[in-house]
């Protein structure tokens, strides 16, 4: 098996090593988590009225500050995306 495989980039795809390729998952996973804790935490602090969207913002921008949640968010997806890469070459060599 080669160790290197194709990362699709718009219509263009490009060839990788794989550990490369499963940092960008991971990266992009972390960024979707971060996408996903900014709505609830804006949509949050607007409908609780506490403030409006800056002030929500400003939750946001303070939890992902934190080193020990960005790096929960990262080792998750890591952990994720070579868990489901390593069943994958389990199930494709029986």
């Amino acid at each position: 098996m080669s160790d290197r495989t194709q990362l699709a980039i718009g219509r263009n795809s490009i060839s990788v090593p794989r550990m490369t390729k499963r940092l960008v998952e991971a990266v992009i996973a972390t960024g979707l988590t971060s996408l996903v804790a900014f709505v609830i935490l804006v949509l949050n602090n607007v409908l609780t009225n506490r403030g409006g969207w800056v002030e929500g913002f400003d939750v946001w921008r303070a939890f992902m500050r934190q080193p020990a949640i960005l790096g929960t968010m990262f080792l998750t997806a890591l952990v994720t995306v070579l868990f489901l890469s390593w069943q994958r070459d389990r199930l494709t060599k029986r």
